[in-house]
């Protein structure tokens, strides 16, 4: 047997191994059988291509059958979704869209003490062209303030409300009642169950996202996605959950959501109109939405599943460490890009007791008060340490500008000067959109320029000159619109002498000038900023500020600008670096500047790409 060959496993191969074996199969006496046999001549061929397919086959069964008990190399999203659910995760649905509204109904019938609105009132907007619906998930009561009837800040949901019935047949969790729409979005879900068609006497169960303090008689329900793809709700059994009677009837409602099609940039003014009465009266006026619809999502994919299960395992959904909190708001909300999250006492300054929390969207720069408040109130509310309080931070950008130099070699290329300045161009951003853009992720000078001259054998070689840059935005006309209590943190050293910035108004002396700011060197680890004049370089107010170029860090002791330039809305601060390669600390991310040249406010281009030909 040791000289079998049984690794075999595509069909040929197999097919071979069988002629070699019946070629030197011997009898008793060792007589070859098959002596001088033409295999692929006799009918035995039929014999052997039918062995070699039945044992083709139970080889690529076997081994879909043991990739598919493994999370890692499972292709099927059933054989994740039945893993992860021994890991104790439940694939996240799709998430409807939510925003914010405020109206004010003018005179309603009857003036009346208060006035509700309706649970599930339609809402509906245009988005991209398409007409969707929203509602509110519950009746939503206000008093009237001076004889004016104002809501504000309705959370209304998107997606269309449905409602299905069942009657409980065998009880206990064994019986499981399927929500027939794979787009519901379960955190609309409301589950009540009735004593009996005749007695309707009506109990409202909540979903039980752990085992931790269900009692016996908790009214409660599990959440599990079966391997058609559908959610299915079940209840406890007397000693996990309360178990549901024979003649129960059990109902449940959602809304079927249209995930991330809904969700809307904050710079553009998302306007609702309602279908429905309140208090008797049309709204005739659009009502603009106080918070733009977003964190549509279409739910977990199977790689998602595949990352995120065994992380959550691993918090137990309880936010205890950094890394717990980090796996509990990706499982819950799944519009987040990046997340960093680190302990008050490792920040700086110290903020003890709290939990530093900083997100980046895949949309935008900064996530929303909202969305900051929905995160802590209602994802980790109950799963936090009770001491400990969730604080949210803002990303802090550091903007990259690059000059890059490409040597081009026209000689037997199939491509133009201006088509490599292209190609390297669109290098460079997939560079920093793939490699970058989130927490924890440095910029490698070498590994971007290996990039670079692998686009084609043409490019002969390639040199980047870094500028590093912030961004501030102090208040105008503020007497001290930025001060030292706010360092600017660049967190890579300075070069000293390269520090600049774009042009701004500032009065000195009741005269308004376009100045900009440049540092002067006064040891080998710390300078001082200047302000200069514009037009003729002279320095118009000197030590408005401090540099200490080792740590990286920029303070001014005021700098209270007249105004901005037109088409700005800030004030950007150049400097180049020690290295080539430049480091992110924990709640900073590195992008690439998005800026153009403008040499009337002294703006630099984010990403400069010239070609020369050899």
């Amino acid at each position: 047997m040791s000289n079998y060959r049984i690794a075999e496993l595509d069909f040929d191969s197999i097919k071979t191994n069988l002629k070699q074996f019946l070629t030197n199969y011997r009898d008793k006496d060792n007589n070859l059988i098959f002596k001088d046999y033409d295999f692929d001549a006799s009918s035995l061929s039929i014999l052997i291509d039918l062995l070699s397919y039945n044992t083709h086959y139970n080889a690529y069964l076997g081994n879909m059958v043991a990739n598919e008990m493994f999370l890692d190399s499972a292709v099927k999203r059933e054989s994740a979704v039945s893993i992860a659910k021994h890991l104790g995760y439940t694939p996240l649905s799709y998430r409807s869209a939510r925003a914010k509204v405020a109206f004010t109904v003018q005179d309603p019938t009857g003036n009346p003490s208060t006035l509700t609105l309706p649970k599930f009132s339609p809402f509906t907007t245009t988005i991209n062209g398409q007409q969707y619906t929203f509602a509110n998930l519950d009746a939503v009561t206000i008093s009237p303030l001076d004889g004016v009837y104002s809501f504000t800040d309705v959370e209304i949901v998107e997606g269309v409300p449905l409602v299905y019935s069942y009657r409980v047949d065998v009880s206990g969790p064994s019986e499981k009642y399927t929500i027939p729409n794979k787009n519901v979005d379960t955190s609309t879900l409301r589950v009540s169950v009735q004593n009996s068609y005749t007695d309707l006497t009506t109990t409202t169960f909540t979903l039980a996202e752990n085992l931790s303090g269900v009692t016996s008689t908790e009214k409660v329900f599990f959440i599990e996605e079966n391997p058609s793809g559908f959610y299915e709700i079940f209840f406890g059994d007397n000693v996990l959950g309360e178990k549901l009677k024979p003649g129960n009837i059990v109902t449940i409602e959602y809304l079927v959501s249209n995930g991330d099609s809904c969700n809307v940039s904050g710079n553009i003014t998302q306007v609702f109109s309602l279908g429905s009465t309140v208090g008797g009266v049309v709204l005739n006026s659009s009502i603009v939405a106080t918070t733009n619809s977003s964190g549509g999502d279409v739910g977990d994919t199977i790689d998602e599943i595949k990352f995120k299960a065994p992380r959550f395992l691993s918090s137990y959904n309880r936010a205890v460490t950094a890394s717990d909190y980090k796996a509990i708001i990706e499982a819950n909300y799944p519009l987040v890009e990046s997340i960093s999250v680190w302990g008050g006492e490792d920040n700086v300054p110290p903020m003890y007791g709290k939990v530093i929390i900083s997100l980046k969207p895949y949309e935008g720069y900064t996530v929303s008060d909202a969305i900051k408040n929905n995160i802590k109130t209602k994802i980790l509310a109950d799963k936090k340490v009770m001491s400990v309080v969730p604080e949210f931070i803002d990303p802090n950008y550091l903007y990259i500008n690059l000059d890059t130099k490409i040597k081009f070699s026209s000689k037997n290329s199939r491509y133009t000067a201006s088509q490599i300045e292209i190609l390297v161009r669109s290098e460079i951003e997939n560079y920093f959109k793939t490699e970058l853009q989130k927490f924890n992720k440095n910029f490698i000078y070498s590994k971007m320029s290996k990039k670079i001259d692998a686009i084609d054998l043409s490019i002969i070689g390639n040199v980047s000159t870094i500028k590093v840059q912030k961004r501030i935005v102090p208040v105008i006309g503020a007497q001290n619109g930025y001060t030292g209590s706010s360092i600017i943190k660049f967190a890579n050293k300075l070069v000293s002498g390269s520090i600049t910035s774009t042009a701004f108004y500032y009065t000195v002396n009741g005269v308004v000038y376009t100045a900009y700011l440049q540092d002067n060197i006064t040891s080998s680890t710390t300078g001082t900023l200047d302000l200069l004049d514009f037009y003729t370089n002279t320095v118009l107010v000197s030590s408005i500020g401090t540099v200490n170029y080792t740590a990286g860090e920029i303070s001014f002791d005021r700098l209270n600008p007249t105004g901005y330039l037109e088409n700005a809305t800030d004030i950007r601060i150049y400097s180049r670096i020690t290295e080539l390669d430049i480091s992110s600390t924990r709640d900073l991310i590195l992008v690439i500047d998005d800026g153009k040249t403008d040499t009337a406010s002294k703006r630099t281009s984010g990403l400069t790409v010239t070609v020369t030909v050899e």
